[in-house]
């Protein structure tokens, strides 16, 4: 029973993952691992930021799904995935 629970709390977190994405699909989103968020790049500095109960290598399959390449940045010191549209 716990199983069936862990997938539709999975569900919703996507459904949750989908919708913050849809509110602007052409921004450039981050994944941080450490804070489990999916951020929207804003300008500048700014970003807004969504906290998820999923996994990193969840968020960025779903990106994928949604049609987003995700990658490491150039710099080795930060270790967020960096997704844009493709």
């Amino acid at each position: 029973m716990s199983d069936n629970n862990n997938n539709n709390d999975k569900g919703n977190e996507i459904k949750r993952l989908d919708a913050f994405v849809a509110k602007d699909p052409s921004s450039e989103y981050t994944i941080d691992q450490k804070e489990q968020e999916l951020c929207r790049q804003l300008g500048g500095s700014q970003q807004d930021c969504i906290k998820l109960n999923l996994e990193y290598t969840q968020m960025f399959t779903q990106m994928q799904e949604l049609g987003f390449f995700c990658s490491l940045p150039m710099d080795p010191t930060l270790t967020h995935m960096e997704c844009r549209r493709v």
